[in-house]
């Protein structure tokens, strides 16, 4: 495809981006051809591992093997490869593995010379068969008569397979929307959600916040900050959305990456990782990050790129996971709310119980504002900041931070086994929720960011509205960059690995190996039409749908704007100029027909029918009369 053309293209099409290293060998004679490079090279690498064992080796004129270059040169006797060769073979092997061992791909596939080298003639190809709905033969013949004006010499002008071939090029998404309309579109290609009628199950959906207590402490345990320093301590919870029960639990005086990993961790070394978590938006998050600039936040995937979230410490927490893999390899989903419009409320009722319960119970309770602190609170605030001065800090009465923090692991567990009324509960506690409703399908930690690359397993699936059909199961993309990909193979074959023993995740591959996206199995929306977790559901599914079509209409857009600039013309223009039609020619010389004939009165002459002369008023007042004579004549 045209580079330029290419570039006004959905970002989905790739066809302009450089193409990704290749992970996996699709073919069996591009294994073949890896094994057998690699066995050449193994007597090198082991070499480079331990020299040791082939200090008896000698070349064919008797030098000895005693580095690596002759090594090399041992090999290249042995095997016929030249040396050359195989310094290539060794910085590919190193650089991407087995697969990098096989013949590169060609470098132009899914390109063409002939438009790569003319644009226009790429313009006006890409208007007529998408804006006009031409087709192949259209577009050829307009290359042709339009050689000229595109700048295209005659011995450079394409063939019609040529054409053909490059038009089916496209994005099928983007062809269906051009060709057939928006709703052959929505129908074949836009993704969609399915509704289900069961909830979560416990430890499926973790909600991840922060919160700071409402007391204040003295600092004994965090060396960061001053032995003795007045702190109100940021308290960082996942809890289990259909118990809630809280699953980890980590504590820190000030933001860092320790804080969510800590807390993570905890909760899935006891219970196992989670499908997936959710990242709150509310009071308190407000509260932590006032004074930094305010934004967006957007739903996405930490495995593949990074979400528009505010500026300040969580985000910061967020990033530096994201970028040590910790949540990748869980294949664990992070789901960032709209700030106003939080998925998962339960959180934040649940920091409330532990304002309300465990920090009011300290002498330092602080309750969250200066308007409402009592007065003992700031007397012994006060105190303890004249006694720190003083270096008497031992002298405070102020709580110490790890007993504070030892009193509320502890507190805890005992809200664990603290009826709940909430929807769903009934009375029952969060830990008989927890353990009658486990996910059946939990997972233990798996080696998922390793263990993916390296799938056994893969088949050939067609691409149908955006996701593959695997043992009778749907799979989905789990971030936008990969619904991008995916709308892009509409109706096209392409490969999945996946791991026998875990169906969950799968890779979506093109038939050449190169990693497209991250799939997961299709979880059903509840039917549910006043909860505001499936109403941000199918928001966010609409938002998806709208943003893949919005591309293919930019597209179309650009591509005609740039062809009309260019100097394209309809094929009714381009007949019209061609004929030599004039705009004011009617044509009304060539029309034969039969006109009626008028009466005298200015209507159409019949002899056969009685003429009508009253009008609409007469008639009825006639009518009436006759009807009046009528009934005086039944009376007498």
């Amino acid at each position: 495809m045209s580079t330029q053309l290419a570039l006004v293209l959905p970002a989905q099409a790739g066809h302009a981006a450089a193409r990704p290293q290749r992970v996996a060998l699709t073919t069996p004679e591009s294994q073949a051809q890896a094994d057998t490079r690699l066995a050449t090279l193994q007597p090198i690498l082991d070499y480079q591992a331990n020299h040791t064992r082939y200090g008896m080796l000698r070349l064919q004129d008797g030098t000895p093997v005693t580095s690596f270059s002759r090594m090399v040169a041992y090999a290249s006797e042995t095997s016929g490869v030249s040396a050359g060769t195989l310094y290539n073979w060794l910085r590919a092997y190193k650089s991407g593995g087995l697969p990098a061992l096989a013949d590169r791909q060609r470098s132009d596939k899914g390109t063409s010379r002939f438009f790569d080298a003319h644009p226009k003639a790429a313009w006006l190809a890409a208007y007529l068969f998408l804006e006009c709905r031409a087709s192949v033969a259209v577009a050829h013949e307009a290359i042709l008569r339009d050689a000229a004006l595109l700048e295209i010499p005659d011995q450079d002008l394409p063939s019609r397979e040529t054409v053909r071939a490059w038009l089916r090029s496209m994005p099928p998404s983007l062809t269906v929307y051009a060709r057939l309309g928006r709703k052959a579109y929505r129908e074949r290609m836009a993704p969609y959600l399915k509704r289900g009628f069961t909830d979560v199950y416990a430890n499926q959906v973790w909600v991840l916040d922060h919160m700071i207590h409402d007391a204040e402490v003295s600092n004994d345990c965090f060396d960061d900050a001053e032995l003795g320093a007045p702190v109100r301590i940021r308290f960082s919870a996942a809890l289990d959305y259909r118990s809630r029960m809280f699953v980890g639990a980590s504590w820190c005086w000030e933001g860092s990456s320790r804080a969510i990993a800590a807390c993570m961790r905890r909760g899935i070394l006891k219970y196992g990782p989670p499908e997936g978590i959710y990242v709150d938006n509310g009071k308190d998050y407000r509260k932590v990050a006032r004074g930094a600039r305010p934004g967006c936040v957007a739903q996405a995937s930490l495995e593949h790129q990074a979400p528009l979230v505010p500026l300040g410490w969580w985000a910061a927490e967020l990033d530096s996971i994201a970028a040590s893999g910790f949540l990748a390899r869980l294949g664990i989903a992070v789901t960032h709310c709209l700030p106003h419009h939080p998925q998962s409320k339960c959180v934040e009722r649940a920091f409330r119980t532990v304002h309300e319960r465990f920090d009011k119970c300290w002498p330092t309770y602080t309750s969250g504002s200066p308007l409402t602190r009592h007065e003992s609170t700031e007397t012994a605030m006060m105190r303890h900041r004249s006694l720190m001065k003083a270096g008497r800090v031992q002298d405070s009465k102020h709580p110490l931070a790890s007993r504070f923090i030892l009193g509320c692991l502890a507190w805890l567990e005992e809200y664990a086994d603290t009826a709940h009324e909430g929807e769903g509960m009934d009375g029952a506690t969060p830990r008989q929720i927890f353990e009658a409703n486990l996910n059946p399908d939990q997972k233990p930690v798996p080696e998922y960011g390793a263990l993916a690359l390296l799938m056994a397993e893969r088949q050939s699936r067609l691409v149908r509205e955006c996701a593959v059909t695997l043992n009778k199961r749907r799979y989905v993309p789990v971030d936008q960059e990969g619904w991008a990909m995916m709308h892009a193979e509409n109706e096209r074959e392409i490969l999945v690995a996946y791991d026998t023993a875990d169906l969950d995740n799968v890779a979506a591959l093109d038939r050449d190996g190169v990693f497209l996206a991250w799939l997961q199995a299709e979880t059903l929306t509840r039917f549910a039409p006043y909860d505001k977790r499936t109403q941000n559901q199918i928001a966010d599914s609409m938002a998806t749908r709208r943003r893949l079509e919005k591309g293919n209409k930019q597209a179309i857009e650009v591509i005609t704007r740039a062809a009309r600039a260019n100097g394209a013309r309809s094929p009714l223009e381009a007949m019209a100029e061609r004929l030599q039609l004039s705009a004011g020619e009617t044509g009304a010389d060539l029309i034969t027909q039969r006109r009626p004939r008028l009466s005298s009165d200015g209507g159409a002459a019949d002899d056969t029918e009685p003429k009508n002369t009253l009008v609409p008023g007469e008639a009825a007042d006639r009518l009436t009369e006759i009807l009046r004579r009528n009934r005086a004549d039944r009376s007498e």
